[in-house]
């Protein structure tokens, strides 16, 4: 049946149930029966109905049973970011910032440049290179005569000696220097060419997001000062907060649907890693992955998240068979409680005796408002949590219906408050 449909034949019962307990209008003073019998108020959580009332509102009874519905523990969480995925970017030198394209929440690609740093000393360490690399050479063609010399016995063992350490001294410090070059992005090829240059520039490690920059044009820098820090989506990962008590529900592999707080859609993943270490407040860090890497995803985005927790067995009704009404949950059953009569009291000594001949008609069905608590819903049925003492044997329940009984109610409880003005 659609939504249409289904409130389109609600509405028709309720104008059916509230036709058939029309009461007439009473004109002039209370009579002295009425002094001696005051009303009573029937109980609000309390429905009668009778048998054709029942047929009209397509009223089905039922009870209560067990069936293998699976189970879910609902937690919260924030997308969050591994610390190899947070960068933060220094300066590898000191020197002077002459360029700093950069702004907050900026894409970056690996390898882009974030700054562009002039430092003089760069050029005498190129120019050191340059001429350690050219008494290299000296040496290595030194060490070749001396071994000539010192074969024909014509040089002393001692300067080729002298000469082997220089050589292996000379060869390390070219080694040093050229790393030292290499580390803020020039080419110790160029300076043994002779081209010399004062400025560096320092890329990005790992493409991201730009969240913070901490340098400006003009600035001298001191080495490992921050300039920027950089985000990466990569190894985006779902932090779960679970509480102590359910630790024993989980295991790593255990499936999970996630659903970000600015997103409609339903993501997926697995749990990865559970914390063993409790935080005061009795929860637990539980890492999960998801199945599906997005760039897109923000880090520290709050989410709720469903697990798996596999099916039980369980009390549960139909759906329908479970109504809501301000906030709460409610089904309803048969009892044997009855409803207080509500007199009307007429005019005339004629009209009172019809309506005493009205009233040996026989009592109908009456029906009463149960509190209960829902929980997981699978194939049409949903998990009930009832009240103590409730008996699941003998207790009818309306299992279809539901919600003519709890319009009827409300009725009931609306003309209430009419006759009590």
């Amino acid at each position: 049946m659609s939504l249409i449909n289904y409130i389109a034949h609600t509405l028709l019962v309720v104008s059916l149930l509230s036709g058939t307990t029309a009461c007439r209008e009473t004109t002039g003073e209370q009579t002295q029966e009425e002094s001696d019998h005051p009303h009573e108020e029937a109980p609000a959580d309390l429905v009668e109905l009778s048998d054709d009332q029942m047929r009209m509102a397509d009223i089905t009874l039922g009870t209560v049973g067990y069936r293998n519905l699976g189970q879910q523990l609902n937690v919260n969480g924030r997308l969050a970011v591994p610390p190899q995925s947070q960068v933060t970017v220094t300066a590898l030198q000191g020197g002077f910032i002459r360029a700093i394209p950069l702004l907050p929440g900026q894409p970056v690609r690996k390898g882009q440049v974030l700054a562009r740093i002039e430092n003089p000393d760069l050029i005498a360490l190129q120019q050191e290179y340059a001429e350690t690399h050219s008494r290299l050479t000296y040496l290595q063609t030194e060490l070749v005569r001396q071994q000539e010399l010192s074969r024909e016995n014509v040089s002393a063992l001692k300067v080729l000696q002298q000469t082997t350490a220089d050589l292996t001294a000379t060869r390390a410090r070219v080694t040093g220097l050229a790393q030292r070059i290499r580390l803020v992005g020039l080419s110790p090829e160029a300076a043994l060419a002779g081209k010399f240059s004062s400025f560096y520039v320092v890329t990005a490690p790992v493409a991201g997001v730009v969240t913070d920059v901490a340098a400006t044009a003009g600035q001298y820098v001191q080495p490992a000062d921050l300039i920027a820090k950089l985000t990466s989506s990569q190894g985006l990962y779902a932090e779960l907060i679970v509480f102590e008590k359910d630790l024993s529900q989980l295991r790593e592999g255990q499936r999970i649907s996630i659903r970000l707080t600015n997103e409609t859609q339903e993501r997926t993943g697995r749990i990865l890693y559970i914390n063993r270490a409790i935080d005061t407040d009795r929860s637990v860090r539980v890492a999960a992955k998801l199945d599906q890497a997005d760039s897109r995803l923000t880090p520290n985005t709050f989410l709720k998240a469903s697990l798996d927790l596999g099916a039980s067995r369980t009390t549960a009704l139909p759906e329908e068979a479970i109504v809501s009404a301000e906030g709460k949950e409610y089904i309803f059953v048969v009892t044997d409680e009855n409803v207080p009569e509500h007199h009307e009291h007429e005019a005339s000594e004629a009209e009172h005796d019809d309506h005493k001949e009205a009233e040996t008609h026989e009592h109908g069905t009456v029906f009463k408002q149960i509190p209960v608590r829902r929980g997981v819903t699978e194939s049409g049925y949903s998990q009930v949590t009832l009240p103590e003492k409730f008996n699941l044997s003998t207790t009818k329940v309306v299992t279809k219906g539901a919600y003519a009984l709890l319009s009827q109610l409300k009725a009931a409880g609306s003309e209430e408050e009419g006759h009590a003005h």
